[in-house]
C-alpha cells in the first residue's frame, strides 16, 4: 500500500480541511512529520486506519463524539492509495456532521470506498479494499501503518497469536491444517466400509453347485425353444399364403359391389355436368355487364339524393350570410372613429408624466444641495490625512537609518552556529575515544583472566587473544584425539565385559558357544574389568566436561578479539576525526573578522539581533501606520471623486428634466391641462386605461368579424360548388346506365336466353363449380379404377382353391405351437434371470472383497496421519520456519544496528530470545532489552515483515509508516538507524517517520510540519 492523497478536516486536532500530497514525500523514498507533542502527528496514521477499517484504539466509548474537533460540525476524511498486484487506484472517505440544536448529537459515519477502472471511479467494498492490502486492522498496524504503542507487538505476541498472525500474513500456511481434512476421509472412509460391509450380508451366499446345475438346465430350454421356433416358421409361411388367397377373393367380390354402385350414379353425374357448362357460360359473359349496370343505377340515386340535400344547405347558409353583413357594416363605422380615443389617451399619460416630472425635479434639487456640503466636508479629511502622513514618514525615515545591517548579523550567528557545532562534534568525539579506551581496557581483562584461570595458556608468549585462541584451538584438537582413545578403550571393555557375561554361563563338560572347547581352565571375571570400565567412562565425561568449557571460553575470546578489532578500528577513525575537528576549529577562527564581538561571546551578538528586532517591529507597526493612513487618503479620494461625480449627474439630471417637461407642455397644447393637474393621478391613470381598453377591445371585435366574415363566404361558396358538382356526376352516371343496357341486350341477342330475369335465374343457383367439377373427375376415375382392379384380381385368381378347413386346423396348429415356446421361454428367462443374479452376486462378493482391503489400508493410513496432524501442531511447525526465515532476514539489519553484540533467535516455544554477545553469547528474554533495543528489534522485523507482504501481494513498492521509537535512541544508535532506513530508498520502500526529535529533520530530504494553532487548528505544512 502507498499513499497519495489525505484529506483531513474536523478530526481530532484539524479543525479546518488540511490536504498531504504524498507524491512528492514518496518520491523521496524517506521524509518525516515533525511537530511539537499534540500537534496532531499521529492523527494522521490514526486517519488512514480509520477511513480503511473503521475503527480507533485509543477511542472505547463514544467515538463519534469525542472524535469530532469540539469547534467544528463537520467530520471528513479522503484517503487515495495504490494497493495490490497491479498497484490499483483506491479511495477511502468518512464523513459525519454534528447536529446543529443538539451538541453532543453525532450522524453515524458514513464510509464509501471506491477503485479506479478506465479512469472513472467505481464504487467498491470496505472488503475489496482490505482484500487488495492484505490484511486485516490488527497486522495492518503490525507491519504497514505502526502507530504509537503498537511498534513492539510483532516481537511481544505469545506464540499462539503470533501463529494466528503468521496465517494470515503468509495465506498458504492455512493448507497446513490438515487435521479437519484427515479427520473427514476418516469418517467418510469408515461409512464406505459400513456400506461395503452391508451391502455384502445383503448378496448372501451362492453355492458353485447350484450354479453348475442351472446352468445344465437352460442349455436344455434354449434347444427345446429352437426346434418350436422352426416349426412355427414353417407353419407361419403356409399361413401367410393362405390369408393372401382369402384376401383376394374377399377383394374380388368388394369390388363388384362398388362397380355396381358407380354405374347407378351415371345419370345424375351427367345432369350435374350440364348444369356446370350452362353456369360458367353465364358467368363467363352475362355476370360483369350485369354487376356494373346495377352498380351505375345505385350511384345515380345516390347522387341524385345527395344533390337535393345540398340544395337546402345553400339556402340556409345565403340567408345567415346576410344577416352577419349587416352587424359587420355597424362594427366596421365604430372601428373607423376609435382613433380618438388613442390620442385622448396619449394627451393623458402627457399630464401624468409631466406632473411625475415637476416631483422629480424638486427631490433632484434637495440632493444636489447635500452633496455639496458633503464634498466639503471629505476634502478637509483628506487635508488633514496628508499631514499625517508627512510626519509618519519623517519617522519611518529616521528609524530605518538607526535599525542595524541583519545581513552582517546573520553571517556573524552563522559562524557561531558552525563554531559550537564544531565544538560539540569534538566533545562528542573525545567521549567516544574515551569509551573506546575503556571498552579495550575490559577486553583485555577478560583475556587476562582466562589466562590465569587454565594452565595450558602458560606457555602463551603474550596477551593477545589470537594466540589464546590459537592455544585453545590445539588444546580441542588434543581433547579430541584423547577422546577417542578412551571411546576405543571403553569399546574394547564392552567387549571383554560381553565375554565376561558368556563366561559365568560356563559349565565344566559343556561346550563353549564361541570355541566349543569342554574344559573351561581360566575363565574370565567380572571384578577385573568393572575398576577399569569405571575409570575410562569418568575419564570420557572429565574430558567432555572440558571441552564443553573449552568450546565456550573460545567463544568469548572470538567475541572479545573481534570487540578489540572493531575498538581499535574506532579508535583510529575517532582519532583522525578529532585531528580534522580541530583543523577545522582552527580554520573558522581565523575567520572571525568582526569588530566589536568576541569569538567566546556571543551575547553581545544578541542583544544587537535582539535590539534589531525591536526596531523591526516598531519599523513594521510604523510602516503599517503610514499604509493604512495612505488607504485612508485614497479611500477619501475615491468618496471625493464618487461625490463629485454624482453631483455632476444630479446637474445632468435636473437639465434633462427641465427639457422633457418643455416638450411635453408643448405637446399638450391645444389640451386644458389645467383642469387635470389638480386631479388625483389615480382618476387620470383609470381615465387612460378606460380609452386604452375600449380601443383595444374595438379592434379585436373588427378583426374577428371580418375573419368570421371569410369563413362564410369561403363556405357557402364550398357548397355552391359541391352542388355543381354533383350535377355533372348525375348526367355521367344516366349516360354510363344507358350504355350498361344497350351491351346487356346484344348478349341477350347471341345466347339462348330470352332476357335478363333466365340469366339472373341461371347464376342465382350459386353452383360451387370446383367442388361439381371435383366431384364429376372422381366419379370418372373411381369407376375406372374398379373396373381395371377387378380385371386383375381375375387374373391372380385363375386356377386357385381356398378351402376355409385346412386354414382354420393351421391356425389352432399354430396356437398350440405358440403357447409351448411362450412356456418354454418364460421359464429360459427366469432361468437366466436366477444365473445371472448368482454370477453378478459372486462377483460383487469379490469386488467388495478387494475395495474392503483397500479400505482398511487406508484407515490405517488415516490413523496414523490424524496423530500427526492432531490439533494445529503440524501448523506451528510450518509456521515456526517461516518464523525462523523472518528472524533470519531481521538479524541482517539487527546484528549490524547493535554493532555486533546482539542477535535475534527463537526457543523452543517460538518465542524471541536474545543472543548477547557481550555475556559470552548466552540468551535471554526478549523482554529484557532496553526501550533503544527494543526499537531496534521490532524495526528490523518489521522492515523483514513488509519484505514479505511487498512479496505476497506482487507490489513493486513497499510503503512502511512509523511513529515511534527514536527518542530512545542515542545519537550512534540513531546514525546506524538512519543509514538502514536510507538503503531502504535502494529496495524501491517508501519510509515514513513520526518524531519530535529535532536533530532528525537534518537527516531527511523531505518534512512534513505540523502545528497546532489557536485560530485554524492543526495546520500541515510540506517543506522540501
Amino acid at each position: 500500500m502507498v499513499p497519495v492523497r489525505l484529506t483531513l478536516e474536523g478530526i481530532y486536532s484539524y479543525r479546518e480541511a488540511q490536504t498531504i500530497e504524498f507524491n512528492r514525500l514518496t518520491e523521496a523514498k524517506l521524509f518525516g512529520i515533525f511537530g511539537p507533542v499534540g500537534s496532531g502527528k499521529s492523527t494522521i496514521l490514526e486517519a488512514m486506519i480509520y477511513v480503511i477499517y473503521g475503527v480507533i484504539d485509543r477511542l472505547n466509548n463514544e467515538v463519534k463524539y469525542n472524535l469530532m474537533n469540539l469547534q467544528s460540525d463537520r467530520l471528513f476524511v479522503d484517503f487515495e492509495f495504490k494497493a495490490g498486484e497491479q498497484g490499483r487506484d483506491f479511495r477511502a472517505t468518512v464523513e459525519s456532521k454534528r447536529n446543529k440544536k443538539r451538541f453532543t448529537d453525532i450522524s453515524v459515519p458514513k464510509f464509501l470506498y471506491h477503485a479506479r477502472k478506465d479512469g472513472e471511479w467505481m464504487p467498491c467494498t470496505r472488503e475489496d479494499v482490505i482484500a487488495a492490502i492484505g490484511l486485516n486492522a490488527q497486522n495492518f498496524k503490525r507491519v504497514v501503518i505502526i502507530p504509537q504503542g503498537k511498534f513492539q507487538d510483532f516481537l511481544m505476541l505469545r506464540d499462539k497469536e503470533r501463529t494466528e498472525m503468521m496465517m494470515e500474513l503468509f495465506g498458504e500456511l492455512r493448507r497446513y491444517d490438515l487435521g479437519g481434512k484427515v479427520a473427514y476421509l476418516e469418517g467418510e472412509t469408515n461409512k464406505k466400509m459400513i456400506d461395503l460391509k452391508g451391502q455384502l450380508t445383503g448378496l448372501g451366499e451362492v453355492s458353485e453347485d447350484a450354479l453348475a446345475e442351472s446352468k445344465k438346465r437352460l442349455v436344455g430350454l434354449r434347444e427345446d425353444a429352437e426346434r418350436l421356433k422352426k416349426a412355427l416358421q414353417e407353419g407361419t409361411e403356409r399361413e401367410n399364403q393362405l390369408k393372401k388367397v382369402k384376401q383376394l377373393v374377399e377383394e374380388r367380390g368388394v369390388r363388384e359391389e362398388e362397380e355396381k354402385g358407380l354405374l347407378g350414379q351415371k345419370e345424375s353425374i351427367a345432369e350435374l355436368l350440364k348444369q356446370v357448362e350452362k353456369y360458367e357460360y353465364c358467368l363467363q359473359y352475362f355476370q360483369q355487364p350485369i354487376n356494373r349496370w346495377e352498380d351505375s343505377s345505385r350511384r345515380l340515386a345516390e347522387s341524385e339524393k345527395a344533390l337535393s340535400g345540398y340544395r337546402e344547405r345553400l339556402v340556409g347558409k345565403q340567408q345567415e350570410l346576410t344577416c352577419f353583413k349587416e352587424q359587420y357594416n355597424e362594427l366596421k363605422l365604430r372601428y373607423e372613429e376609435r382613433d380618438q380615443l388613442k390620442v385622448r389617451a396619449e394627451r393623458l399619460e402627457g399630464v401624468i408624466r409631466l406632473r411625475s416630472l415637476t416631483v422629480e425635479q424638486k427631490d433632484l434639487r434637495e440632493r444636489h444641495a447635500k452633496g455639496e456640503a458633503m464634498v466639503a466636508t471629505t476634502r478637509e479629511e483628506v487635508e488633514v490625512l496628508k499631514r499625517q502622513l508627512a510626519e509618519r514618514k519623517d519617522r519611518l525615515e529616521k528609524l530605518v537609518q538607526s535599525i542595524p545591517d541583519m545581513k552582517l548579523l546573520s553571517d556573524i550567528r552563522e559562524w557561531y552556529s558552525q563554531y559550537h557545532h564544531s565544538r560539540e562534534e569534538e566533545t562528542r568525539v573525545r567521549e567516544e575515544l574515551k569509551q573506546v579506551e575503556n571498552e579495550l581496557l575490559k577486553d583485555k581483562e577478560v583475556v587476562l583472566s582466562h589466562k590465569q584461570k587454565y594452565s595450558f595458556f602458560a606457555d602463551a608468549e603474550s596477551d593477545t587473544s589470537e594466540e589464546l585462541l590459537e592455544i585453545s584451538e590445539k588444546r580441542s584438537q588434543q581433547i579430541e584425539r584423547e577422546l577417542k582413545g578412551c571411546r576405543d578403550e571403553l569399546m574394547h571393555l564392552n567387549t571383554r565385559q560381553r565375554l565376561v557375561d558368556f563366561a559365568k554361563e560356563l559349565s565344566e563338560g559343556e561346550p563353549c558357544p564361541l570355541c566349543g572347547a569342554l574344559s573351561h581352565p581360566a575363565p574370565l571375571h567380572a571384578e577385573e574389568m568393572e575398576g577399569v570400565m569405571r575409570l575410562t567412562a569418568e575419564r570420557i565425561k572429565a574430558l567432555e566436561r572440558e571441552r564443553e568449557e573449552l568450546n565456550r571460553w573460545s567463544s568469548v575470546l572470538a567475541i572479545a578479539g573481534e570487540r578489540k578489532r572493531l575498538n581499535l578500528n574506532r579508535q583510529v577513525q575517532a582519532k583522525i576525526k578529532q585531528e580534522e575537528i580541530q583543523h577545522k576549529l582552527q580554520e573558522h577562527l581565523s575567520r572571525f573578522v568582526w569588530e566589536g564581538f568576541a569569538p567566546d561571546d556571543a551575547r553581545h551578538l544578541k542583544e544587537e539581533i535582539d535590539r534589531a528586532a525591536s526596531l523591526g517591529n516598531e519599523r513594521k507597526q510604523l510602516e503599517a501606520e503610514v499604509k493604512q493612513t495612505e488607504s485612508e487618503i485614497e479611500l477619501k479620494r475615491g468618496h471625493l471623486e464618487k461625490y463629485s461625480k454624482r453631483l455632476e449627474e444630479i446637474d445632468r439630471e435636473v437639465v434633462q428634466r427641465e427639457t422633457q417637461m418643455e416638450l411635453l407642455r408643448e405637446q399638450l397644447k391645444g389640451f386644458d391641462v389645467t383642469v387635470y393637474m389638480e386631479a388625483g393621478l389615480e382618476s387620470l391613470k383609470e381615465e387612460k386605461e378606460k380609452c386604452l381598453t375600449v380601443f383595444e377591445k374595438l379592434g379585436k371585435d373588427y378583426r374577428e368579424a371580418t375573419e368570421r366574415l371569410q369563413l362564410m363566404e369561403n363556405e357557402y361558396r364550398k357548397w355552391e360548388g359541391g352542388a355543381e358538382e354533383k350535377e355533372k356526376e348525375i348526367v355521367l352516371l344516366r349516360e354510363e346506365k344507358k350504355s350498361g343496357e344497350e351491351k346487356l341486350n346484344a348478349l341477350l341477342r347471341e345466347s339462348v336466353y330470352k332476357d335478363i330475369a333466365a340469366v339472373r335465374g341461371t347464376l342465382d343457383k350459386k353452383l360451387d363449380l370446383p367442388a361439381s367439377r371435383s366431384r364429376i373427375n372422381r366419379f370418372n376415375q373411381q369407376l375406372h379404377v374398379v373396373q381395371v382392379r377387378k380385371l386383375e384380381l381375375e387374373k391372380l385368381l385363375a386356377g386357385v382353391e381356398y378351402r376355409v378347413e385346412e386354414h382354420e386346423a393351421l391356425v389352432c396348429q399354430l396356437e398350440e405351437y405358440r403357447l409351448r415356446e411362450r412356456e418354454v421361454l418364460a421359464e429360459h428367462g427366469a432361468l437366466a434371470n436366477q444365473v445371472k443374479d448368482m454370477e453378478n452376486r459372486a462377483a460383487a462378493r469379490v469386488k467388495i472383497g478387494k475395495e474392503l482391503d483397500v479400505l482398511d489400508a487406508r484407515l490405517r493410513n488415516l490413523l496414523v496421519l490424524k496423530s500427526l496432524f492432531r490439533g494445529n501442531d503440524f501448523v506451528k511447525f510450518v509456521s515456526s520456519i517461516y518464523l525462523q526465515n523472518l528472524c533470519n532476514a531481521a538479524n541482517e539489519r539487527f546484528y549490524r544496528m547493535t554493532r555486533q553484540r546482539l542477535k535475534l533467535e527463537l526457543d523452543e516455544d517460538n518465542d524471541f530470545v536474545i543472543r548477547d554477545y557481550m555475556n559470552e553469547g548466552r540468551t535471554r528474554s526478549a523482554r529484557t532489552l532496553s526501550g533503544g533495543q527494543i526499537f531496534q528489534a521490532s524495526l528490523s522485523l518489521a522492515l523483514a515483515l513488509t519484505d514479505n507482504i511487498r512479496h505476497l501481494t506482487g507490489s513493486d513498492q513497499n510503503f512502511f509508516f512509523l511513529d515511534e521509537g527514536f527518542g530512545s535512541l542515542d545519537k550512534e544508535s540513531l546514525r546506524v538507524v538512519f543509514e538502514t532506513l536510507k538503503s531502504l530508498r535502494e529496495e524501491n520502500r517508501v519510509v515514513g517517520l513520526i518524531s519530535h526529535v529535532e536533530e532528525m529533520q537534518q537527516e531527511l530530504p523531505v518534512c512534513v510540519f505540523v502545528e497546532n494553532t489557536a485560530e485554524r487548528g492543526s495546520v500541515v505544512i510540506i517543506d522540501n
